[in-house]
């Protein structure tokens, strides 16, 4: 059954065209994938499919009656409402009626309770409030709490339950992994996967995607074409579609450069037998001129420093680190050593950027020792680092120069910032003008253009696009200096590091491999304490 129906909608943005007479229909029980590369429009298209934005042309029909939630990318900041009026928000005006109750009764003010009473009485919404409680428990969530208090992951976990809350027939999800931790994911796949509803999504997470769609949209340069298959299948179909698109082109590039030096031979006279010939050649030079050609991948790479640096990173001996009363790091000793590539992995709060500070000596133990080699420079990814919005892009990433030095060269930094998919529009203006994962991609291209043998990542994934994503990887791969990276996705922790720190509770374990070893190794000592526990009571 049709849900949405999207007919011949187009739109563009200034002089570039985000979505180009899109064709499309969303089925009930689909659960689609929204992919394509950063700054292509995907947000674009989902906040035209919640109703937030129209197109400049072309239809979207909706059935009748239906709802949809959306929970957008960038969570809000600043909201001092408790969790309980943000989850409510989604009920629309019966949650205005609760909110209004529950604040009554809190206030002792039951006179003017019993008058809303009335109202819950009459639109037989008493249910509503146990759905509410019942939403807040499923994500761990304390009604009370002020939602400006939380982390960008709890916050998103709020405004996933508020966009649940009414049980709507489409649930439009930007990037609903962003910031949470491994646990709180495979939850939430899980939830998805059973999920009644119809489901767009938008993730880089692909282990996330793989799990959970039957179909796949694939946006690009304002084109939409539709898979009806896994995102499995979808890869390898892509990759032929590309590689069709590619060879195309150049026989086209080839007829357009035998055409060009016919011309240029020296016609002595227009007869009517090449006028045919001419306007086609015309024809070609236009088409050429209009073909978007799809950008050249990301060349990100990173510069090694490797003089005189010693094989030992750091000495970690029994270091102890408590907040508040509570243990993050208990009795840790490692050694991390030159060339090694440590992913960092564990719930929110259990301490991840809190090591990375000790390790920087941004924080100091409560007790223990860290020694530092002396020889480390450092390149630093920082998740919560500030971009100041009307600084244009190139000045952040030169800090103002025109040019900056690359591997001994100086290079003029459009010129670098192209290697990052920035085209020298992009470069020219101001970072608000980019989307969040333009915004993570030109933080990286900063900080990879540092000279450095050490290369601590704080969450490096969050928004980007899968393709600059596995750039990322294959980039990481080839580096010769120490990595440190925290991540809460599996798929790059496994193509990634060597071994893989998880912190749980103080206590911080490490495993050789990526994300999945960790688990065999721990489904097989959860297997052996098992036997030995049955052996014991035989």
């Amino acid at each position: 059954m049709p849900l949405i129906t999207l007919d011949n909608i187009s739109l563009s943005f200034s002089d570039k065209q985000i979505l180009n007479k899109v064709n499309s229909t969303i089925y009930k029980g689909d659960k689609i994938a929204l992919i394509g590369r950063n700054g292509e429009g995907k947000s674009t298209f989902m906040r035209i499919l919640a109703g937030l934005i129209e197109s400049d042309d072309g239809k979207l029909n909706i059935k009748n009656g239906s709802k949809i939630s959306y929970l957008e990318q960038t969570l809000p900041q600043n909201n001092d409402k408790n969790l309980f009026d943000i989850v409510a928000e989604g009920l629309g005006d019966i949650g205005i009626i609760l909110t209004e109750y529950q604040h009554l009764i809190n206030n002792g003010k039951l006179e003017q309770a019993s008058k809303v009473q009335e109202k819950i009485d009459q639109s037989n919404s008493w249910q509503y409030l146990y759905k509410i409680q019942t939403i807040l428990n499923r994500f761990t969530l304390n009604a009370n709490t002020i939602l400006s208090t939380l982390s960008s992951g709890w916050k998103r976990r709020v405004m996933l339950a508020r966009a649940l809350i009414q049980n709507p027939d489409v649930l439009l999800l930007d990037e609903p992994t962003n910031h949470m931790d491994i646990t709180t994911i495979l939850n939430l796949e899980h939830m998805l996967k059973n999920y009644n509803g119809t489901l767009v999504l938008i993730s880089h997470d692909r282990s996330f995607i793989k799990s959970i769609v039957n179909r796949v949209f694939d946006l690009d340069r304002g084109n939409l074409a539709v898979f009806n298959c896994s995102y499995v299948n979808y890869v390898k179909r892509k990759n032929i579609q590309l590689h069709t698109e590619k060879i195309a082109n150049a026989r086209f590039d080839k007829k357009l450069a035998q055409e060009e030096n016919w011309i240029r031979q020296g016609i002595k006279a227009r007869r009517t037998r090449n006028e045919g010939r001419i306007r086609t050649l015309k024809s070609m030079r236009k088409s050429f001129t209009n073909r978007r050609v799809k950008k050249s991948n990301a060349n990100i790479h990173i510069l090694n420093d490797e003089n005189h640096i010693s094989k030992l990173i750091f000495e970690i001996k029994k270091i102890n680190y408590q907040i508040a009363g509570i243990n993050l790091i208990e009795n840790f000793s490692m050694l991390i050593l030159k060339g090694e590539k440590i992913g960092i992995t564990g719930s929110n709060g259990t301490g991840k950027s809190t090591f990375i500070e000790l390790l920087l000596d941004k924080l100091q133990p409560d007790s223990g020792s860290i020694l530092r080699s002396k020889t480390i420079k450092l390149a630093y990814f920082d998740q919560t680092q500030y971009l100041e919005p009307s600084m244009k892009v190139m000045d952040f990433a030169s800090e103002g120069r025109e040019h900056i030095d690359i591997g001994g060269k100086s290079k003029h930094i459009i010129g670098y910032l192209r290697q990052f998919l920035f085209t020298e529009k992009q470069a020219m203006a101001p970072i608000r003008m980019l989307s969040g994962g333009e915004k993570n991609r030109l933080m990286l291209a900063k900080i990879l253009s540092q000279p450095a043998n050490l290369l601590v990542l704080d969450e490096p994934t969050n928004d980007l696009d899968i393709e600059t994503l596995e750039l990322l990887e294959e980039m990481l791969v080839n580096y010769n200096g120490t990595l440190l990276l925290i991540s809460h996705d599996r798929t790059f922790l496994n193509n990634v590091v060597s071994s893989t720190i998880v912190m749980n509770d103080g206590i911080i374990n490490q495993y050789a491999g990526g994300y999945d070893d960790y688990l065999t190794k721990k489904q097989d000592k959860l297997y052996k304490t098992k036997v030995k526990t049955t052996k014991k009571f035989k």
